[in-house]
């Protein structure tokens, strides 16, 4: 059974229009886009399970403005998409779209984001994917416990945004984007890598 309609999903969000709206408002989210686009476009990956395929596939995403796993991982998929032209590419907000988010639950509990859905050609699901590799989750919170115990500045490697004034959190997160540059070169490709395993089990010739 079909995700979603195709009326709903070629009414979603491209990223060109996601980029523009970060783009516009500036500020943290638009640092964050930055480096995402910087990684997406400077780091070489292996795009062959994407430029092997027949045809190319749908893949939904399930995001959020506000989340750094988002504007990490929406310039890789753009970056497949114009460099292969095999992913139809739509994004949905999350929050907006509960009934699909709900769907997905990460370790059946969390609605965590981004989402990742490749579909077929009739919409039906082939495999999807959550937040990021458990690999780059490891590798970035090995970066993040020593540069917090360097800042202290930033509140501790443990401390809760959500309770952080709004200039500290917001300082906070940028310093933690700019660090991530040390671990781009692992990270962009064990997104690609992860995405192709998904890709991988597209039925062929569907």
């Amino acid at each position: 059974m079909a995700l979603l309609s195709q009326e709903r999903f070629n009414q979603a969000e491209t990223y060109a229009q996601i980029r523009e709206r970060i783009i516009a408002g500036g500020g943290r989210q638009a640092h964050a886009l930055g480096y995402g686009e910087w990684a997406a476009n400077n780091i070489a990956a292996d795009l062959s399970a994407f430029s092997s395929l027949d045809e190319p596939v749908n893949v939904l995403v399930l995001s959020e403005d506000w989340c750094p796993d988002c504007t990490d991982n929406l310039p890789i998929l753009n970056r497949i998409a114009e460099k292969t032209g095999k992913l139809r590419l739509r994004i949905l907000p999350r929050d907006e779209n509960r009934d699909l988010a709900d769907q997905f639950l990460w370790n059946g509990d969390h609605n965590k984001i981004p989402t990742i859905i490749f579909l077929d050609h009739d919409l039906n699901e082939i495999g999807h994917v959550i937040e990021r590799p458990d690999s780059v989750t490891a590798l970035r919170n090995a970066k993040r416990k020593t540069f917090h115990a360097e800042h202290p500045e930033f509140g501790g490697y443990d401390a809760s945004l959500r309770e952080m004034p709004v200039d500290l959190r917001d300082a906070r997160l940028s310093a933690e984007t700019d660090l991530k540059r040390q671990t781009a070169d692992v990270a962009v490709r064990e997104v690609v890598a992860w995405l192709s395993a998904v890709v991988a089990l597209t039925p062929v010739g569907d």
